[in-house]
């Protein structure tokens, strides 16, 4: 997979033998509703203001500002002010200081409140132009730079994470299609990469010649079924309990044929990961 723009960013059954139904599939714990399901935006926020925990999640030593723009009834404009103490506070309207601003409607930011899907899946995407559910807009004249980067996928993890110690659910329904597969993102840092991938019955990641190399290594572990492969333009099978380490410029793709089924860790690392 071509590195992803995030944030903007992968168990053990019998190998399958037939089809994906011989394989009991990976459904994570039910998420925790909130107390209102018709919450509206100011006090989704608010909960999420209330959960961070400083520098035992980030160490922010300058403070940071960071906006929202929530559309839909229930939506409405605010803006976190975290301090350099660590302390978060939810403020009502726009902020010309937003280092950040985040943008989705109002079913999706209930989505993220009841813990169904993650922030780093719903901004994942394996080209630029694809669309997400949740989006960011920069100040004018801010330059997404590597560093920049780094700084920005760590935060979105921990921000819109409101367990301690921070849990990512993964399996059946936490997922987004992503690069021709269902996946869930685990944790972006510079230099690494981590997500579970689901192939269902015809699904085929890397399909596009373009996506299928990276110029960082990264290491696919088969956590349950079966799927095809084709690494460096050889052609084999993947089944549970097996790892393959992919070098940085060697062209990958994996798919299930009709009658497989497959789930996967990704682990990319390096330089440029």
């Amino acid at each position: 997979m071509r590195a992803s723009f995030i944030l903007t960013m992968m168990a053990v059954a019998p190998i399958l033998t037939a089809c994906d139904e011989d394989v009991e599939r990976t459904v994570p714990p039910a998420a925790v509703a909130p107390a209102n399901a018709n919450d509206g935006a100011r006090t989704i926020l608010g909960r999420y203001a209330e959960a961070w925990r400083g520098s035992e999640e980030m160490e922010l030593p300058d403070g940071l500002t960071l906006g929202f723009e929530i559309n839909g009834e229930g939506g409405g404009i605010h803006h976190v002010v975290i301090s350099p103490d660590g302390a978060a506070t939810l403020q009502d309207g726009p902020s010309s200081d937003a280092y950040v601003t985040f943008l989705m409607d109002i079913a999706y930011l209930r989505r993220l409140d009841r813990d169904e899907v993650s922030a780093l899946t719903s901004v994942a995407r394996a080209r630029m132009s694809d669309e997400t559910p949740l989006n960011f807009r920069f100040p004018e004249g801010f330059r997404l730079t590597p560093d920049a980067m780094a700084f920005l996928l760590p935060l979105g993890f921990h921000f819109w994470n409101r367990s301690w110690p921070e849990t990512i659910r993964f399996g059946d329904g936490t997922t987004r299609h992503v690069h021709g597969g269902n996946s869930a993102i685990f944790y972006y840092d510079r230099g690494l990469r981590t997500s579970w991938y689901q192939l269902e019955p015809g699904m085929h990641i890397n399909a596009d010649p373009e996506l299928q190399a990276n110029p960082f290594p990264s290491l696919f572990i088969m956590t349950r079924g079966r799927i095809q492969a084709r690494l460096d333009g050889i052609e084999r099978v993947l089944s549970e309990g097996e790892a393959v380490f992919v070098p940085a410029g060697m062209p990958h793709e994996f798919w299930a044929d009709e009658h497989q089924y497959g789930e996967l860790v990704l682990i990319m690392f390096g330089e440029g990961a």
